[in-house]
């Protein structure tokens, strides 16, 4: 689906946000590590998985601070080499796979450790004990709702409805959200809207979308499991997505410029008439 991977990474930019918000002095300011299931609605009442992916993550303050680094855990991949993130600055491991059994058996619960090396503050070893144990229930959007966005006036306002988030009792107490986004297809984000966790609806004013273009939009469940007993803010998250796509009507003419096609259709008409009449009295003339 067109800017799947793109809506994704919204839920898991939120922790960047909070990482550039800790300790401005600090060498490290947060790190993450998420194993999350993500799931397509093709229907109004239709919600398939799709399997998920995973995000290990550290931050830091300056570009500088390290080189490199390596995430070991109990999975078949590992040590896997982690690899220069997005501002701020930070060192990354990803992964999906179509099946999210499939992806906690690349990723299981248990310990991730992060090595990091070089720059000026390397080496720096730290672990986050993965529990696998915050999922939400799945997100989805109501029958009418998802109905509604098919051919949608993108000149009208709409207020969608979804089912009610379930947090997670393992989860961190205030740690949760809901995400709704919608992407064009280049990926550009057009709406996002943070959500409180008993909300179940969002309103796209009219206007935010255009005439006869295809969007996805993201529905995204979040609960965390967040440590700050330590030097930095340690997080697992448990983002669950459900993804759908849509596009919206054609352009409709203003009055002016139906008054314009009328005209023109009834001069096309006139000219016709002409030809005939032309036609007919050649045909008795000769």
């Amino acid at each position: 689906m067109q800017g799947k991977q793109f809506v994704h990474a919204i839920g898991l930019a939120v922790a960047g946000l909070v990482a550039g918000a800790g300790a401005a002095h600090a060498q490290l300011t947060q790190a993450d590590v998420g194993v999350n299931p993500t799931f397509e609605q093709i229907g109004p009442t239709t919600v398939t998985s799709t399997g998920g992916f995973f995000s290990g993550r550290a931050f830091f303050t300056n570009t500088t601070d390290f080189d490199a680094g390596t995430l070991t855990y109990g999975g078949p991949g590992s040590p896997a080499a982690l690899t220069p993130g997005s501002p701020p600055p930070s060192l990354t491991l990803g992964g999906s796979n179509p099946s999210f059994a499939g992806l906690q058996n690349d990723f299981p619960n248990g310990n991730y450790t992060f090595d990091l090396t070089g720059g000026t503050m390397g080496p720096t070893e730290f672990v986050i004990n993965y529990a696998g144990d915050a999922y939400s229930n799945t997100p989805e959007l109501t029958a009418a709702s998802f109905s509604a966005l098919q051919g949608l006036n993108a000149a009208n306002s709409i207020t969608l409805n979804f089912n009610a988030m379930d947090v997670s009792p393992n989860a961190t107490p205030g740690a949760n959200n809901i995400f709704f986004s919608i992407v064009n297809s280049s990926n550009s984000t057009v709406f996002n809207e943070a959500l409180s966790t008993t909300d179940t609806s969002v309103t796209i004013p009219g206007g935010v979308l255009s005439a006869g273009q295809s969007y996805s939009f993201d529905l995204l469940f979040d609960d965390r499991i967040v440590d700050g007993s330590g030097a930095f803010l340690k997080t697992q998250f448990y983002d669950t997505h459900t993804d759908g796509s849509f596009s919206t009507a054609g352009a409709v003419p203003e009055p002016s410029t139906w008054a314009m096609l009328l005209m023109g259709f009834g001069g096309l008409g006139f000219a016709a008439s002409l030809r005939g009449r032309k036609q007919g009295a050649t045909a008795i003339g000769g």
